[in-house]
């Protein structure tokens, strides 16, 4: 528990120290989250299980298919007077990414999705192969629907989310991360970060080494966020600590 505090102490130091510059970067308009299809799970003779799911969503373009600013909600004066009052953005520097639950990003790895030679958080725009075309993302393993699938775990409990990103010269603006929600929030215990059925100190031990990156399990996301802002952070730590001393 110590080294757990302090190293979330010298975490805590470190951010603080950090001075954020202002971009003049413009940022991408926030994208929509349209649609998850989940199709039922289907087992061939052999007993191997194929999954089929596909995330819809629409990264902020134009009325000609441009991917544009968050100024563009400025769209209706350009139609007035004629003239672009909105900022476009280089089709090749935009990427976006895909988020599940607690903002936790998901990784597409080089060995189910072969456009990529190594680990991959950000999905180029336009990317059109087998998994990615503009409108949506296809997960050939993943599923939600694991009821009758011994070991398997759902992809995601209650929603899925997309950011769009925009770099250039190694500088990222981002939009905010627009969720899904596709299932209601599951409802537990608040505070019983390990699950064992009760909140003492043990839950925000593992709370703290969470935070700092650690594998924790097991770990109850839904009950770890317990001031109940829909995020995981340090906050919740005090608030937990709280609880206990009350």
């Amino acid at each position: 528990m110590k080294k757990s505090l302090s190293l979330l102490f010298m975490m805590l130091l470190m951010a603080a120290g950090v001075a954020l510059a202002q971009s003049t970067m413009p940022v991408p308009m926030d994208p929509t989250a349209d649609d998850w299809n989940d199709r039922e799970p289907f087992q061939d003779p052999d007993g191997n299980w194929y999954f089929s799911s596909e995330f819809m969503f629409g990264v902020g373009m134009d009325l000609s298919g441009n991917p544009v600013a968050n100024d563009y909600e400025q769209m209706l004066d350009s139609l007035i007077t004629g003239e672009r009052t909105y900022t476009l953005l280089d089709p090749d520097k935009v990427t976006y990414s895909i988020y599940t639950d607690f903002d936790e990003l998901f990784v597409f790895m080089p060995e189910e999705y072969e456009e990529f030679s190594e680990p991959t958080t950000r999905v180029p725009f336009g990317l059109n192969s087998m998994h990615f075309e503009l409108w949506f993302v296809h997960f050939e393993n993943k599923t939600n629907l694991v009821e009758n699938i011994e070991g398997m775990e759902p992809f995601f409990q209650w929603r899925i989310g997309v950011q769009t990103h925009y770099t250039v010269d190694g500088v990222t603006t981002s939009s905010g991360i627009v969720y899904l929600e596709v299932f209601p929030r599951p409802v537990g215990l608040l505070g019983d970060v390990n699950d064992d059925g009760e909140v003492g100190i043990k839950d925000v031990s593992a709370l703290i080494d969470y935070l700092l990156g650690m594998e924790v399990k097991p770990f109850n996301k839904f009950n770890a966020d317990v001031n109940e802002n829909n995020n995981i952070a340090i906050n919740d730590v005090s608030v937990l600590i709280d609880m206990l001393l009350s």
